[in-house]
């Protein structure tokens, strides 16, 4: 939710730039410019590219890494040219519209993607991590893997002493529950591994659709 937040703000600053461009070129009759366009572009295409980064995704943060530089060269060229703004009143509006939805997200966000550990995907990752690691130390004492479902590894895994804590506490204490509140998956071949979750829709895919959205963690042991 703390991404989403950012990536709205990002979006809403940096478009609103044109509506007020275009109001304040309606006020004067002619084409204008103002000062706050450039301040406006420079913090929206920041959050933008934050955004951008935290997806992952290439074409996106390839398409927006050079606006920040581009819109940050034209607001010293305004300060060079003397020309009056309040660049410091836009950073702290920004700041304080970054602050309040960050604050709106830990404290209203009804499907606790903010609560305890972070996000339903960062406690699955976490939970994930903990059980590949579990495991590995368990095959080294044991020279083998534990057996049955997910549930039954983790429960073994946690009377050996290995930590592995539930992602959703303290709602449940169910060790086999993703972040999502979903079973995940213990496959075990030999000295190999593969710790799954679904993944916030639920299912999990063997294909390589679009929708695919498991995470998948896969080891093995010397």
């Amino acid at each position: 939710m703390l991404w989403t937040v950012v990536g709205f703000l990002g979006a809403a600053i940096f478009g609103s730039r044109f509506l007020l461009q275009w109001l304040q070129s309606e006020k004067e009759k002619k084409l204008v410019v103002p000062w706050y366009f450039w301040h406006l572009s420079f913090w929206g295409s920041v959050l933008n590219l934050l955004y951008f980064l935290h997806l992952d995704k290439a074409p996106l943060i390839l398409g927006n890494c050079f606006l920040p530089f581009l819109y940050g060269r034209n607001i010293l060229f305004l300060r060079r040219e003397g020309t009056k703004g309040g660049g410091r009143k836009v950073f702290a509006a920004v700041a304080v519209l970054v602050l309040a939805g960050f604050g709106w997200s830990m404290f209203f966000d009804k499907d606790g993607d903010t609560g305890p550990g972070g996000s339903p995907e960062h406690r699955s990752k976490a939970l994930l991590k903990q059980t590949a690691a579990a495991l590995k130390g368990y095959h080294g004492e044991q020279g083998h893997f534990p057996s049955g479902d997910a549930k039954a590894i983790l429960e073994t895994l946690k009377k050996e002493g290995f930590p592995v804590n539930a992602a959703n506490l303290p709602d449940t204490t169910d060790v086999s529950l993703d972040g999502w509140k979903q079973p995940i998956q213990i496959l075990t071949s030999g000295n190999s591994f593969i710790v799954r979750s679904s993944g916030k829709n639920g299912i999990f895919e063997d294909s390589l659709s679009e929708t695919r959205d498991d995470i998948l963690i896969q080891g093995s042991v010397p």
